[in-house]
């Protein structure tokens, strides 16, 4: 299929409540999965005792939160990298634009990456950690801002096509589509708005093969989309969009802001 390409708040919202994230391959090449999707704003956290020392294990020492302003040049729009356990509350304001502030999930056993796309040139972002003990837990190691142009920052995907799926999605007023994926290989994640002329946003997660299958996720801030997941060979794999849980894939309404 051929593709062609979050109410407001003033910027002190921003800085009070919301988070941001960098190019996360999550942890291993591939994303790193939550249990479940988590919309904005709803979601109860899960049991604060569960893995909290394990989760920030070695050297890496637990962080609250961090902020900061990311301009990104021509062909590239400004993403967040997040390596984390529990949730985060990941927010984004871009220039004379809403702010997006939602919570996101991470592994709760474990520190896990997550690459979380704005699709704007400028914006002013912050993560800050929402799961743990106490009123600032600290259970980031890293949250960052960057330039890409599909959230990948180590080249082209990997081999060919050998599983897609593709369809499209609308949603209700006031939502927005999230594209989520279990699948063994170079994944991505391709979508465009139904509107003709639109430009091709593309997110990719590197390769995951066996016990490293993850789930991926890519909100694309659109009411509606016309939208691609493939599945491309890697090494000694073949690439597939595979099941957990009889779940391969799905196509989510989410709150929008």
């Amino acid at each position: 299929m051929r593709v062609t390409r979050r109410v407001s708040a003033p910027i002190g919202a921003l800085v009070a409540g919301a988070a941001a994230l960098t190019p996360i391959v999550f942890n291993s090449p591939a994303q790193a999965a939550p249990t479940h999707l988590v919309n904005s704003r709803t979601a109860q956290a899960p049991d604060t005792s569960v893995g909290e020392a394990s989760a920030l294990a070695g050297k890496e020492k637990g962080i609250h939160s961090r902020a900061g302003v990311k301009k990104c040049g021509k062909g590239e729009t400004v993403w967040l990298g997040v390596k984390a356990i529990g949730k985060t509350r990941v927010s984004w304001r871009p220039t004379g634009g809403k702010l997006v502030s939602r919570k996101w999930p991470h592994d709760i056993s474990g520190l896990s990456m997550r690459t979380i796309p704005t699709w704007h040139k400028k914006a002013k972002w912050k993560v800050t950690s929402i799961y743990g003990v106490g009123k600032k837990p600290k259970r980031m190691t890293k949250a960052y801002a960057y330039c890409s142009k599909n959230g990948w920052p180590v080249g082209p995907g990997q081999g060919k096509v050998n599983a897609k799926k593709s369809g499209i999605k609308r949603c209700p007023a006031g939502k927005t589509v999230m594209i989520e994926d279990t699948g063994i290989g170079y994944m991505e994640h391709k979508f465009k708005s139904l509107k003709p002329g639109s430009t091709v946003r593309m997110h990719r997660f590197g390769s995951s093969q066996g016990v490293l299958i993850t789930t991926r996720l890519t909100p694309t801030e659109m009411r509606s989309v016309k939208w691609v997941i493939n599945a491309r060979k890697i090494k000694n794999v073949e690439g597939k969009i595979a099941t957990r849980s009889n779940k391969g894939y799905k196509l989510s309404c989410i709150s929008k802001y």
